[in-house]
């Protein structure tokens, strides 16, 4: 199966929305903008160089509202591993309090129906996990063997701060798994 590679950590949608509500500190919101500002021009260019399967970037449907769309279309099952997706600082803290945008509650509703929660994970991770980003990074599906040479190339290039996050297997009962 092919591995499932992140960009950029989440967490803008929840950290603007505190930012709008005077609720995140500054370090916070700097990161964010900062996370935000940084273009996928790069991570496409060495993509394209690397090879790969797929690719959508994560905006208004979160992670897992834009991964739907990515394996319904292959009929496979994707598996999210919780502890290794990247969040920006400040932003478990801000879900502990109850903030995010109203659009991320809509996602958590629509990802409720296609994905197997382990039973570890919180509400707050499944609500982080939907997060409506605001400029978010790539989410790229990989051959297994070329995701350690896509790796590289972008901590070569200093592009993002790329994490593999999961990976695809065959189609389950869940179009989409979430374990700890």
């Amino acid at each position: 199966g092919d591995s499932l590679i992140l960009t950029k950590p989440l967490g803008t949608g929840i950290i603007t929305t505190a930012g709008k509500e005077g609720l995140a500190d500054s370090g916070t919101l700097s990161r964010a903008i900062e996370v935000m500002s940084a273009l996928n021009k790069a991570p496409s260019e060495v993509m394209m160089d690397v090879g790969i399967n797929s690719c959508t970037d994560i905006t208004g449907f979160g992670l897992l509202g834009h991964l739907r769309s990515m394996v319904e279309a292959s009929g496979v099952t994707a598996r999210i591993y919780w502890p290794q997706v990247p969040l920006i600082d400040g932003t478990w803290k801000l879900a502990q309090e109850g903030v995010a945008p109203g659009g991320t509650y809509r996602n958590l509703r629509s990802a409720e129906q296609i994905t197997y929660w382990d039973s570890s994970i919180s509400y707050e991770g499944k609500v982080i996990l939907c997060d409506a980003q605001t400029s978010g990074g790539l989410l790229i599906s990989a051959p297994r063997d070329k995701a350690p040479e896509l790796l590289r190339v972008m901590a070569e290039r200093e592009v993002g701060e790329a994490t593999v996050v999961g990976e695809v297997v065959k189609r389950g009962t869940s179009e989409i798994e979430v374990f700890s």
